[in-house]
């Protein structure tokens, strides 16, 4: 089954000190790539580019960004499709963010699950999200 990738995924994999949790997190993403079911919405790349800039610099945030992009992940751009799904959502589910909305409508989509320890995609129904 298609997985889609949240940036919570990606922060775990890069910046985790907990040493079990990166190795399962680097377990899933070898499994992935592997299979070539592994999605990463243009969203999370600009949210991981954010997050590392911030806490490691620019030069660390493009590094970061090659990597994901030369990992052999599908990446999912931000079609017309994926922005009405996701206004949609955001309309129904206020308390969601829009950028998860974006990563729930990508998820929806493709008919994917979503890895992620975010709960708000538990309050959109028909998203299917494991950890």
């Amino acid at each position: 089954m298609r997985e889609i990738l949240d940036t919570r995924f990606f922060m775990e994999y890069f910046f985790s000190s907990d040493g079990k949790m990166q190795e399962r997190i680097r377990r899933k993403l070898v499994d992935l790539t592997k299979r070539k079911e592994g999605i990463v919405p243009a969203v999370v790349l600009a949210e991981v580019v954010n997050l590392t800039c911030k806490y490691r610099g620019a030069d660390e945030a493009k590094n970061r960004y090659f990597s994901i992009v030369r990992s052999g992940l599908m990446i999912e751009p931000m079609t017309s499709e994926v922005s009405m799904e996701a206004g949609l959502m955001k309309c129904k589910h206020r308390k969601v963010p829009m950028g998860d909305c974006i990563i729930a409508s990508t998820a929806k989509l493709h008919g994917a699950g979503i890895f992620s320890d975010d709960e708000h995609f538990d309050q959109i129904k028909g998203i299917k999200r494991r950890w």
